[in-house]
């Protein structure tokens, strides 16, 4: 696994790669990761939930950082490479195209994972300039592109990696991880967080532009008085837009339905006590908070990104209004605040949809057929 962002970094496409790490160990398959180094506070050689984590040498500085973190992912590749029988990258960039390059050289199947779409995607990073160029050609030389969505199977397809090469394969989730909760666990988990509030509308993720968590609050503002009254919006994560989200809900006057919870470890408590999740972001890959709370039998709201058209699917397991669209939200949180009968039953689709679709163990196993596909019908065991 070539992921240079990982624990204790912990973000999107970290967390898939752990999940994935540990689900492939308990198939029996041998895992290694290797990772930046960015302090050396962080230990450079951890086992964990089965594989182990070699984190190596950089300078994370401007300027060094990408040259320094290269060089050590070089001298790795080329002195251990071809103790591993598939390279597997997770999300494109520098790493990636060496990992090609190299896996070229010593005849090593490399498959790389594609997690984000549009302004954020593969084609809008690899757009101009002879280094794009260059880095564009070697990720279309990749043995296999994983999608994570119908949608980042497209744009990969426009980008020019070969049809034959690529596989739709979601992020996933233990089922054991995350679980519904009754409304009466619901009501116990709100007061374990202190949360005084007979509904909850959770949000969780960075506080990032991206996520448009301001236009979140302009929608949440414009929900009938009477309904928000009885309801808390809690948006738990941190970012660099923690202080803008704070002035903007204290200039709607929401500061009293609206809770900051910053970065929580309990994160999995949040989803228990949450009736109802939101996704008001301008752009995504697949989200993984959608799919926690997809486990954890939550409705979810999204606007129109990627893989958001899951929740349309048969049975139908949440609502999904276009980006950018401030009373579409509102009106979309509104309505599943109003109508408890339509909130049970998309609560029952969103457990159902998790278990089809993102089930860690059913998806493990799509991976490791991929693996002995790239390797001719061969399994070595080693990833």
């Amino acid at each position: 696994m070539i992921s240079p962002e990982f624990r204790p970094i912990v973000g999107g496409y970290e967390r898939a790669a752990e999940r994935l790490s540990a689900a492939l160990v308990e198939a029996g398959i041998s895992v290694v990761v290797i990772a930046e180094r960015r302090d050396r506070a962080w230990t450079a050689i951890e086992t964990t939930n089965g594989y182990e984590i070699r984190r190596l040498a950089c300078s994370y500085r401007r300027y060094l950082h990408t040259i320094t973190g290269l060089l050590s992912f070089t001298g790795f590749l080329l002195r251990h490479g071809r103790t591993f029988d598939v390279w597997h990258v997770h999300q494109y960039g520098f790493q990636a195209a060496l990992a090609v390059a190299l896996g070229k050289v010593l005849r090593r199947p490399v498959a790389l994972k594609l997690m984000n779409t549009g302004a954020h995607g593969i084609a809008a990073a690899m757009r101009s300039g002879v280094a794009a160029w260059v880095l564009g050609d070697l990720h279309r030389r990749v043995s296999a592109c994983i999608a994570i969505s119908a949608e980042t199977c497209t744009e990969a397809i426009r980008f020019g990696i070969p049809p034959e090469r690529i596989h739709l394969i979601p992020n996933g989730l233990n089922s054991r991880e995350l679980c519904p909760a009754s409304p009466e666990e619901r009501k116990v988990a709100r007061l374990a967080l202190g949360l005084k509030c007979e509904h909850l509308v959770l949000s969780v993720g960075r506080l990032a532009p991206e996520k448009n968590l301001l236009g979140l609050l302009d929608a949440w503002a414009a929900v009938d008085t009477k309904v928000r009254d009885r309801a808390l919006l809690a948006l738990v994560g941190d970012g660099p837009q923690r202080d803008n989200v704070q002035a903007k809900a204290k200039a709607l006057k929401l500061a009293g339905s609206v809770h900051l919870a910053g970065q929580c470890s309990n994160v999995a408590t949040w989803y228990r006590a949450a009736d109802i999740y939101v996704i008001s972001s301008d752009n995504e890959g697949l989200s993984n908070s959608m799919i926690e709370a997809l486990a954890c039998g939550v409705p979810v709201i999204s606007t129109r990104v990627s893989g958001s058209s899951i929740l349309l699917e048969s049975p139908i397991s949440g609502l999904v209004v276009d980006t950018g669209n401030v009373e579409n939200l509102a009106g979309a949180m509104e309505s599943l605040l109003r109508n408890e009968s339509l909130r049970t039953q998309l609560a029952t689709n969103a457990r159902r949809t998790f278990e089809t679709h993102f089930a860690l163990e059913v998806l493990s196993k799509k991976m490791i057929a991929l693996y002995k596909q790239l390797l001719g019908g061969q399994n070595r065991g080693r990833a």
